[in-house]
């Protein structure tokens, strides 16, 4: 069964927000652990596996944005604390920008890199590349996403070790990959829109959780930018042992980066 999202908990309010093709299944075991202490809600992004229609019109930053505030509405979430790995991490920026954020906890999040960089290209590429293995995947069904040559080549791009991978992790990961729906169009709109701006308009506390071994992003072509440019106060926690999508790999110390971040900024008089 496809569900666009997974709530758990009671407590200040916490917004899980998954990578590029991705799923809020990802985060399944993160929100096992902080719904302990917080109200948790790991949502699907629109035009995502199982997530809201995402209309051609809307495609790009902005558009995800808008529907992801369209649920926080329905939910009667004002603001929340918001973590986003990969391109959940570009997302949970542009919902600070718009005052939705308690605080960031960005996780090796993406839109740092320049404006038409070889870094913009070859992530692009990289992408454009897995899209006929997913789309073989998508006609096989289940047989394929449960199958290794399937979820090697995804979950090798992800992760440093990807015999940490839980393999029903793996075989919902190939699912939500081939499951895309916006898969390539929105591909050209992230090109037609470019990388992140207005990062010096975005005063909310912030942690960047970066993996040990994240080679997908690297810290100088793409995550030094966040340093350099937001204009509040900025935490960094390394993640060991970890790659691009740390979730995955090792969820308790994703869970406790997410504590110690949170820890950290509630009940400040600054977060709203």
């Amino acid at each position: 069964m496809v569900t666009s999202a997974r709530r758990a908990g009671s407590g200040e309010p916490v917004l899980l927000l998954h990578g590029f093709t991705l799923s809020h299944h990802v985060w399944h075991r993160v929100v096992d652990d902080l719904s302990a202490d917080y109200d948790v809600l790991a949502l699907t992004m629109p035009g995502h596996w199982g997530g809201a229609r995402l209309r051609w019109r809307d495609l790009g930053i902005a558009g995800i944005a808008d529907g992801i505030e369209r649920e926080l509405d329905a939910i009667g979430w004002d603001t929340c604390h918001v973590a986003g790995n990969s391109l959940g991490g570009q997302v949970a920026f542009e919902l600070a920008r718009r005052g939705r954020a308690r605080s960031v906890a960005g996780v090796n999040p993406g839109g740092g890199w320049k404006r038409y960089s070889r870094t913009e290209f070859r992530t692009g590429f990289g992408f454009v590349a897995q899209f006929p293995l997913m789309a073989l995947a998508r006609v096989i069904g289940d047989r394929a996403a449960a199958g290794r040559f399937f979820q090697r080549p995804v979950i090798a791009n992800c992760s440093h070790d990807v015999t940490a991978v839980d393999p029903d992790d793996a075989t919902n990961v190939v699912r939500a990959v081939s499951h895309c729906t916006v898969y390539l169009p929105i591909l050209l709109a992230f090109l037609r829109d470019g990388p992140l701006t207005g990062l010096d308009r975005v005063t909310t506390p912030t942690s960047l959780i970066l993996g040990e071994f994240d080679t997908f992003l690297a810290r100088d072509t793409c995550i030094q930018r966040f340093f350099d440019e937001l204009s509040g106060e900025v935490g960094e926690i390394v993640l060991p042992g970890v790659g691009h999508i740390p979730m995955l790999e090792d969820p308790d110390v994703v869970s406790r980066a997410l504590r110690t971040h949170l820890e950290r900024v509630v009940g400040r008089d600054d977060v709203a």
